[in-house]
């Protein structure tokens, strides 16, 4: 069940990057261990430099949100949309 739901969100997700023509050279999907909690991390090569990052947070969120989360075996709890000079900073510090 769990790796059918990651499935499904990961293919969302290129869904959603092919509509906007962004060109993702990373999709991360993970459970947490906390019930149905994931984390979400898309990076890309293009597509992003010309929206802001709460512009493109909340398109996908939402695009998640309606297209998964109707059943509620879904949470997002951390989604994470950035290019990938955002990424090699984000990895220069992350712990």
């Amino acid at each position: 069940m769990k790796t059918a739901l990651l499935k499904k969100l990961r293919e969302a997700i290129e869904e959603w990057a092919q509509a906007h023509n962004v060109e993702a050279t990373l999709i991360e999907a993970k459970y947490i261990g906390i019930g149905s909690h994931v984390h979400v991390r898309v990076v890309a090569r293009r597509g992003f430099e010309n929206w802001s990052r709460h512009e493109r947070h909340d398109s996908l969120f939402d695009f998640l949100h309606d297209k998964l989360e109707s059943d509620g075996d879904l949470v997002i709890s951390r989604l994470s949309t950035m290019t990938e000079a955002e990424y090699e900073k984000y990895e220069e510090v992350e712990v």
